[in-house]
This record gives C-alpha cells, structure tokens and sequence, in this order.
C-alpha cells in the first residue's frame, strides 16, 4: 500500500514537473535609443531666443528639444516625453538630432522639462494688452 502511495506520488511530481511553467515569460523590454540632453524655448525656425530679447505675440514660437544616440544596436523609435506649464507632451525620434512643436505662450512664466531627465527652461511673456505706439 505504501508502494503504491509512493509511486503516485512520484509519478504526481514528475507530471508536474514537466507541466508548462507557471511563470510568465516577459517580452523583452525597448530599451530607448535615443537619450534627449536640451529642451529649450526657440523661434519657429529653430533660433534662439536672446536673454532681454521682446517677445512678439504675433511671433511663432517652438519648443526644442535635442537627442543623441545611445547605443550602436538597430535603431527603434524612441518617444521623448515632455511637459509645457504642467501638460505632457511627446516627441518621437528616428534618428539623433533636434526636432520642434510649435507652442503658445502663456501670460506669464512657461516652463518646459524633459520627463526623464528633468532637465529644464523657462521663459515669461508678459501681455502688454491693447496700446498703440504713437510718435509725435
């Protein structure tokens, strides 16, 4: 009787045993391939915006963000998160290099980071309301 225990037993383990494993295989991870290392205010044709320099509200303006490489391996699309004033933004990367999204400013301070790497830039626009220059 207990033979007949022990080798059910045996035979229950080594069922077992060679089941589908329980554990879940994971996809393997994107890595990104591309780190961004600048964000910053610019002009809608990529120039920078001087330090004292009027900001026009007939003006485009962009936001700017710069990446590099990070690896030698195929190159997959990598999505750079940002945020503008507090909402979240992305940009997706093919390739190392600068890309613009044209925004609008806000009264007062603009604030732009880059999610992953918290780097940041800021820039105030004041309104100046309804006036006209008048010569005499």
């Amino acid at each position: 009787m207990k033979i007949k225990y022990y080798i059910s037993t045996m035979f229950l383990f080594f069922v077992l045993g060679c089941s589908k494993n329980s554990v879940d295989v994971l996809p393997p991870v994107d890595v990104e391939t591309f780190d961004p290392v600048e964000i910053e205010f610019v002009h809608d044709d990529g120039t920078s915006i001087l330090a004292g320099e009027c900001i026009s509200p007939d003006a485009v303006y962009a936001i700017q963000i710069k990446t590099t490489k990070n690896s030698n391996g195929t190159t997959k699309v990598s999505k750079i998160e940002y945020t503008i004033n507090g909402v979240l933004y992305s940009m997706s990367f093919s390739e190392a290099g600068t890309k613009r999204n044209p925004v609008i400013l806000v009264d007062g301070r603009n604030f732009a980071e880059l999610t992953s790497t918290g780097e940041s830039t800021e820039i105030s626009y004041i309104e100046q309301g309804d006036f006209e220059l008048v010569n005499n």
